[in-house]
């Protein structure tokens, strides 16, 4: 029973993780020279969590990460608006990318079960 809880709860806890790397990219960065590059540096933080956790970590976790950007990094702050277009084409890619890592990288739920990845 208690592994089946652990197994059950790692994704949402790969899901936190991304949530809080994400708010802690927009603490490290806002107002920074390359805040507009972020997401695309980011990818390799969503890389990562979607090889560890998952496919779903991967693209909810691109979704979640991009609408924290794009409410709390880029201008104006506090509204979904993306106003530079710089930062509106390296979202899109983040999310772009982070799904299709998930898809193609992250272990299936049939090897995760084996003991393959």
């Amino acid at each position: 029973m208690r592994r089946f809880i652990s197994s059950s709860l790692r994704p949402l806890f790969g899901l936190l993780l991304s949530i809080a790397a994400a708010f802690g990219s927009v603490y490290l960065f806002r107002g920074s020279t390359i805040s507009a590059f972020v997401p695309l540096l980011f990818l390799g933080v969503l890389f990562v969590l979607s090889l560890r956790f998952g496919i779903a970590v991967g693209v909810f976790g691109s979704l979640g990460c991009a609408l924290i950007f794009a409410h709390f990094l880029f201008s104006p702050v506090g509204s979904w608006h993306v106003t530079e277009a710089v930062a509106r084409r390296n979202l899109s890619w983040m999310i772009l990318g982070g799904v299709a890592f998930s898809y193609l990288f992250a272990p299936t739920s049939s090897s995760a079960h084996n003991g393959d990845h």
